[in-house]
């Protein structure tokens, strides 16, 4: 996922908006991206940005999912380039400087092929990887077209603890269930559907050593015992509040 922020120097309020020409839509946002030797990376889909207005001074934001634009499966160090276009007369084009991130080699802990009916992408496969940056260990999720080895959707979780192994199961509407250790007592149970967008995020407290499981029902839906449900917003507002210095005791 990348962030790129436009800021409006030129004194006056900008458009930006995509163009349509002979059946061809060009977007006013682009990237470009290179690997390590310097070749450029193909785009796979082209991406249409919705119209934005920004006045003098003020800044812009959009955050792009950069492996649906380019293949960056492959190990290795990849520079990302943003390009904004004013599609008018004049077809003025600013490129961003680059930003470089480095994909590093996780380990999958979980594989499971499955399939997709009446889509583009048929045949398409699930992943679950684990990857430590010498200071932290996260946990991804990942969905694969299985015929081409392409990348539809790869995103971190959120960190995770290695002591209690996640467990994976795929329900009946073929998404992907994740049960891991978030923190020493709290698990985290998320879904991911078939297009590699998260669809849930449930949390679970330890009640017992052993900790939560995945049980299958009979109709093939999936439910976590073991454990009891936790709300973390509930369980920050009833935390108690540090007091300040320069308060008075009750």
């Amino acid at each position: 996922m990348g962030v790129v922020t436009i800021t409006n120097r030129s004194g006056g309020e900008l458009a930006f908006e995509s163009k349509v020409n002979g059946g061809v839509t060009r977007s006013w946002l682009s990237f470009s991206m290179r690997d390590s030797a310097g070749r450029a990376k193909p785009v796979l889909i082209d991406s249409v940005f919705r119209k934005a207005l920004l006045p003098a001074g003020r800044s812009i934001s959009r955050e792009v999912d950069l492996s649906h634009l380019f293949s960056v499966s492959s190990v290795g160090n990849y520079a990302v380039t943003a390009h904004v276009t004013q599609l008018d007369s004049e077809g003025s084009t600013y490129t961003s400087n680059s930003g470089h991130f480095t994909v590093g080699g996780g380990n999958a802990i979980f594989t499971q092929n499955f399939g997709v009916p009446k889509s583009p992408s048929l045949k398409r496969t699930y992943n679950v990887l684990t990857f430590n940056d010498g200071k932290r260990t996260s946990i991804y999720a990942q969905v694969m077209n299985a015929t081409t080895g392409r990348s539809i959707s790869t995103f971190r979780l959120s960190e995770y603890l290695s002591f209690s192994r996640p467990q994976m199961a795929v329900d009946t509407k073929n998404q992907l269930n994740i049960l891991y250790l978030a923190n020493p007592e709290i698990f985290v149970h998320a879904t991911v559907n078939q297009d590699g967008m998260m669809t849930e995020t449930k949390y679970f407290q330890r009640t017992n050593a052993r900790g939560p499981r995945f049980v299958s029902h009979h109709d093939g839906s999936l439910q976590v015992l073991g454990a009891s449900p936790y709300d973390p917003k509930k369980a920050a507002a009833a935390a108690p509040q540090a007091r300040s210095a320069t308060d008075r005791p009750e």
